[in-house]
Order: structure tokens, then sequence, then C-alpha cells
């Protein structure tokens, strides 16, 4: 008999063990030693009354555990991610834990019903309300749903600054910058004062609060993280030369010069600080002064391509597909196309019987001791831009978007390309 698959109680009181126990005695007190968070628990927090909504920007992986710190003592319901839940063991152990799954870019109302359980109950909720982690250390704008939320439970809103947690990870990087990671609550709304508030002025008073720059932090309070390949990955969003405006010719330089990008058509050389601001390499290159100033630029000018109407993309592309709960597998290869109106897949998609896809390109022919056949077969998916609020990426690798029908694709791509899609989505799809 197929085993049952575990049924978790989504938005759950945070089990004690797996919490406190597991998670905040041994988890995030050895990544605090190792990555060097310097927080202590907020004392307003502890003594205010729920319910309560915790934000914060969302700077890295590594935010949980400053979040974690910063409020320890008193257990809460994370907001995270639902791709995260699909590495095991650790999906397993964080819903136990109390996390809320969330899918991105997409209405998931399975976890507002969580989210509002955990309010009704007047517990905690750490919700990071950018639903993406920052590319250029700077903050993301969001829409109005965790004001509603709060209005509606009448919760207390605690604010939080993480700083230093993207010059540790940034996202787009390789490994752990050494440096110092510390946080503080920016601003403490009261539930009694919440009530007082529109639900405008309340989305107002959040955006402002959440609103970071880290480049602007660390030109004030010089801020060093060390790394051997400071600049590595960074091409994936540094994409355009900033001398001779060509596109996909950012290289980075190697480990002899971890902290620097090489234009293959130019030369044109770009530093990278330990700071994490920018610099020419020699007085005759050209860089911007940090990142979020290059992706700005790097906006406009897909912003202008849109303009025109010549804005097309063509790449070659593999598909994947959920295998189960927790992991991916390849199901076919094709080509990609992006235009102004859809993202449009043309290839092959391969099914198994017994349900049982192939993996690492092969199909699979023999399960468990069971000689299994591959049906593949031609297909043509469309995904309509103007439905699309964004999409989850890893940038340097994939894709993924979901279908009219909830069907969840990821594209492998040519990984330096997946951050102008990911441009285009952002001024082509419904930002609203």
């Amino acid at each position: 008999m197929a085993k049952k698959p575990y049924e978790y109680d989504i938005g759950c009181v945070p089990s004690n063990w797996w919490y406190h126990c597991i998670g905040e005695n041994i988890l995030v007190s050895l990544i605090a030693l190792f990555t060097n968070i310097k927080v202590k628990p907020d004392p307003d927090y502890l003594k205010e009354e729920g319910p309560i909504i915790v934000l914060s920007n969302h700077q890295s992986y590594l935010d949980p555990m400053v979040t974690s710190k910063l409020t320890r003592g008193r257990p809460g319901n994370f907001v995270t991610g639902e791709f995260v839940f699909r590495r095991n063991p650790w999906g397993h152990w964080f819903k136990l834990g109390g996390a809320i799954p969330k899918k991105q870019f997409v209405v998931d109302t399975i976890s507002v019903k969580a989210m509002m359980k955990v309010m009704k109950r007047k517990g905690v909720l750490f919700i990071y309300p950018e639903a993406t982690r920052s590319i250029d250390g700077s903050t993301i704008t969001f829409d109005d749903g965790v004001a509603k939320m709060a209005k509606k439970a009448g919760a207390a809103i605690y604010i939080a600054h993480i700083h230093g947690a993207y010059l540790t990870m940034p996202r787009w990087g390789k490994g752990i910058r050494r440096g110092k990671i510390t946080a503080e609550f920016v601003r403490k709304l009261p539930g009694s004062e919440v009530a007082k508030m529109t639900a405008e002025e309340l989305q107002q008073y959040i955006l402002d609060g959440i609103n970071y720059n880290e480049n602007d932090y660390t030109r004030e309070h010089h801020l060093v993280h060390k790394s051997k390949k400071l600049a590595c990955g960074l091409q994936n969003i540094g994409y355009i030369c900033p001398a001779c405006e060509q596109e996909f010719t950012m290289r980075w330089a190697g480990k002899k010069q971890g902290d620097c990008l090489v234009c293959s058509n130019c030369g044109n050389t770009i530093r990278y600080l330990s700071s994490g601001l920018l610099e020419p390499a020699k007085p005759e290159h050209k860089s911007f002064g940090d990142l979020s100033q290059w992706t700005a630029w790097e906006k406009e000018k897909v912003a202008e391509e849109i303009s025109r109407g010549e804005f097309k993309m063509e790449l070659p592309a593999e598909l994947h597909k959920v295998y189960d709960p927790l992991t991916f597998a390849k199901t076919g290869s094709g080509k990609v196309t992006i235009n102004s109106n859809e993202i449009i897949y043309e290839g092959t998609d391969c099914e198994v019987s017994q349900g049982i896809p192939y993996k690492s390109g092969k199909p699979v022919r023999k399960y468990k001791n069971r000689s299994l056949e591959a049906v593949c077969k031609p297909i043509k998916q469309v995904f309509e831009l103007e439905t699309m609020r964004g999409l989850v990426v890893s940038y340097g690798k994939r894709f993924e978007v979901y279908s009219k029908d909830g069907e969840l694709f990821r594209f492998y791509v040519d990984g330096q390309k997946v951050y102008k899609i990911h441009l285009a989505v952002q001024l082509l799809g419904r930002n609203t």
C-alpha cells in the first residue's frame, strides 16, 4: 500500500520542538555564528499584545534568521515562498515549525486562510511583503494585501530594517561574504493606531517604513564584506556594458581578479568593492556607482525596446516539471519565445507510465525493477503576460511560470538572459 503523504496543519501554532529547540536554539544560533549576525531581541515587541504582523525588507536567504534573533522569545509563523518547501527535509521541518508556504505572484487562497487563522488566535506573522529577495540592495514596491489584512485583524505593525544581509549573501552571488549583519525595528504601530488609519494610509505607512537601500546605508556606515569571488555572478544582473552598451558581454574576470567584471566586446572593466559599491578599474573605463543605478539604467533600456515595438527574445530551453512535492524533473526541450504579449514554449513534453518522468535528460526505463516507457509529445504552451505579476527566477539559471490551470513550468535557458526576461515581465505584466 502506498504511503499517504503527511498532512500538515498550515498556520498551526509553531511547534516548540521544531521552532525553539531545533530552529532558534540550534539552526539559527549556528548560522548567526557563521555569518556574524549581531542582533538582540526587541523588548517592546516582547511586550506587545497580539495579533502582530512583523514586516521587513527582504535582502537574502538569511533574513528569517535575522528576524528570528530580533524577535527571540516570542514565536510566530513565517510566510515563505512556496519554492523553499520543495527541498527535503527542510520543507517538512519548516511546516512543522509553523511556516506558511506562499506561491509567488499568484493568488494563493490556502496561504491567505492560514494567515487569517494566525491572526484570529492573536498570533504573530512574519512577512516579507516584497515577496522576493532584493536584486540590487534596494526595496521593491508591493501591493496593499498586508495593509488590508492588518486592518481586518486589528494587528499591530512592527517594521524592521536588516543591514548587511544583502552584502553577506546577495541573490546573484556565489557563497558567503564575511561581514556583519544587524537589524532593528524602525517603526512600531500598536493595533489601536492601526484601527484609526484607512487602508490607504496604512499602506503608505508600510511602504515608507520598508523603504531601504543597502547601497546608501553602506555609504554612510562603511560596511565591509570580504570574499575572493566578490563579483562572481554579478554579470547575470549587470548584463549591459555601461561603456559600449552591448548586451550579454559582461564576464566575471575569474579568481585572480575576483572583484572584477570585464566586457568581452570593449574591455571595459568594473570593480565590485567590499562595500558593495562599484568603480571603474581604470580612469578611462566606465561604471555606475552601485548596482541599483546599473539595474535602473538597464530597465530603462528594456522599456525603450518595448516602446519601439521591437521586443522579442528566442532562447533554447529545457522544460522541467514537478516530479513530487520536493523535486523537479526534466520532461522536455524546445524553444521559448518572449514577445510583448506572451511567453511561448514550443517543444516536447514527456510523460512516463506510473507517473515517473525522466531525469537528467534521459528517460527512466527501469524504476524499482519495473520497465517503463517514456511517451513524448510535441506541445505549444502560451502564457499571457498581462495576467502575470512577476516570475520566480534563479538568475544565471532559470525562470518559472504558472499556466492558466495552475500547472508550474520551469525553464532552463541561457542564464545571463534571465534577468532581461524578468525585467520584461515586470514592464509588460500586471503590476497592480
